[in-house]
């Protein structure tokens, strides 16, 4: 039998709710972005981040995992509906 938390002490094989998101393809597409400094400003790392998180990539037409995963996923049309 697993034994459950009772909030007042954490268990180590507690689920964690934390789901991060990152892709080294998206980081080597901003390593060629790198400003006169050889930097890249933080402002376009998190901005290039928040949209490949949403499914809206940036790079989407250059990046080989985007366009593998389209093939395997391809787009059902869905019905929308509305609760009103």
């Amino acid at each position: 039998m697993k034994p459950k938390g009772n909030g007042l002490i954490e268990l180590v094989d507690d689920k964690s709710q934390d789901t991060g998101f990152f892709c080294m393809k998206l980081v080597g597409f901003l390593n060629k972005e790198r400003n006169d400094q050889g930097i890249i400003p933080p402002d376009l790392w998190e901005k290039r981040f928040n949209e490949a998180r949403t499914g809206v990539c940036f790079y989407r037409n250059t990046c080989p995992v985007y366009e593998r995963t389209r093939k395997a996923h391809p787009r059902q049309p869905q019905q929308l509906t509305f609760n009103f």
